[in-house]
């Protein structure tokens, strides 16, 4: 008579499905690790090629930043007219009209040239499936005002409107006002000006928050759409945005850009020298990574620099 297969104990089987359940845990977890390092590292490529441009940009405009922004009226001055890679102008050129959309504006298509019209490193990979564009104007808009990558457009390359002082384009904070009373051009116009290339920011990931509020750090879902310029937490005097905790952000008005971090609660950075570095929350809220020019002005530490408006 044969004796028949003793059967597992309950905590026996327990015991086989922790350890199955441990074992599917850390493959989770170390795919989810794959998945994010693999996307890093597409991302620091993309952001690598933005300033590459960036740099190309630079060379062929005698050492010139490319602007963070141009308003209907100063395109207009300047006769700037830009097309899309299918010789399509962008508008709001060539009329300027004001019910055309200011698509030209940011800096984002005077770089498309400079990436060889490869406009895959200025597009989030969830946007990656419209190309091949077949129809720019349908497109354009979208790409200008929402990119990839942010620029730190009012303090490199700078702001150019025309004011009710002067009839020609005027780079905004050219001749800030400081705590001490003396005037200074706070924007970094050329690489051979500054004074601190390695160390001032030029591109990350940006977020547009259209309303105030605090936002959880690590939740990518509670940010706005990715904006084609972020700010520093204080722009000229105005104080926009700033570090509530370890895990939160609060924005102190609407329609404010900030920098976009991830999981890690890091975000790539590159910086005017052409390197690339993962940037904490410690280093965002520092002014002096925003503002070339910024310095200790009386008893104000330059980590906390700002300047009149005007």
């Amino acid at each position: 008579m044969t004796r028949g297969r003793p059967a597992y104990t309950l905590v026996e089987l327990m015991v086989v499905l922790a350890i199955i359940a441990m074992l599917i845990a850390m493959l989770t977890t170390g795919l989810m690790y794959l998945r994010r390092s693999a996307a890093g590292i597409d991302q620091a490529n993309d952001l690598r090629q933005i300033g590459l441009a960036w740099s190309q940009y630079n060379v062929d405009s005698r050492g010139k930043f490319v602007a963070g922004w141009l308003s209907r009226q100063s395109q207009q001055e300047m006769r700037l007219v830009l097309t899309y890679p299918d010789n399509t102008i962008i508008p709001p050129a060539p009329t300027f009209d004001e019910s055309l959309p200011e698509t030209a504006g940011p800096w984002t298509w005077r770089l498309a040239h400079y990436l060889g019209n490869d406009l895959e490193p200025l597009l989030d990979q969830d946007m990656r499936d419209i190309m091949p564009i077949t129809d720019y104007p349908e497109r354009g808009e979208h790409i200008a005002f929402h990119p990839a990558f942010a620029y730190n457009g009012w303090y490199v390359g700078g702001h150019y409107e025309i004011s009710d002082d002067h009839n020609r384009p005027t780079l905004e904070f050219y001749r800030a006002r400081l705590a001490d009373r003396t005037y200074k051009n706070v924007v970094a116009e050329s690489l051979g000006r500054m004074q601190h290339p390695t160390t001032t920011f030029v591109f990350m990931p940006g977020a547009f928050m259209a309303k105030a509020g605090s936002w959880g750090i690590s939740d990518a879902d509670s940010f706005g759409p990715n904006w084609f310029e972020v700010t520093p937490p204080i722009l000229a005097d105005e104080p926009l945005w700033t570090q509530l905790s370890m895990d939160d952000i609060e924005t102190l008005r609407d329609d404010v850009a900030i920098p976009r971090l991830g999981l890690d609660q890091r975000t790539p950075v590159f910086f005017a020298d052409g390197h690339i570095r993962t940037q904490s929350m410690t280093d965002l809220i520092d002014q002096s990574h925003w503002i070339d020019a910024a310095k200790q002005v009386e008893d104000i530490p330059i980590k906390s620099f700002t300047h009149e408006a005007k």
